[in-house]
């Protein structure tokens, strides 16, 4: 089975770093994605491969994270770190899929933030029809 990693975007910063505190123990590697790496797909950013060019295209400033090889349980022990160890949320977060594997990390983003604009409405037309 390969290693577990965490792509990490917008997080070269002390709230990163407790991230990547935060994953030594459990045996996850992490890599901070910079802008540069953006068209790479997160196929290749998982390989650990280099961009032969860099990104041209729009950068995005959000934290965002992409795991990749990380079984049930260790998704849960992930997750409850956050908690544990008092690390505010990242609004921004998907598991490397079939799928999502030939995405380049601005197309990821583009989608997350559309379903959390989606999730939103929901909430909201759900929450206008509770009066």
């Amino acid at each position: 089975m390969n290693m577990p990693l965490v792509l990490m975007y917008g997080l070269d910063s002390p709230k990163g770093a407790k991230i990547r505190r935060m994953c030594l123990p459990l045996g996850v590697r992490t890599r901070l994605v910079t802008r540069e790496e953006y068209g790479l797909t997160l196929g290749e950013l998982a390989e650990g491969k280099a961009p032969e060019t860099p990104w041209q295209g729009e950068a995005f400033e959000e934290e965002m994270l992409v795991l990749v090889n990380f079984p049930g349980p260790l998704l849960d022990k992930f997750l409850q770190g956050f908690r544990r160890n008092k690390i505010p949320p990242v609004g921004l977060k998907a598991v490397l899929t079939p799928t999502n594997r030939s995405w380049d990390s601005a197309a990821l983003h583009t989608e997350l933030c559309r379903e959390r604009q989606a999730i939103r409405a929901g909430q909201a037309a759900h929450s206008g029809n509770q009066e």
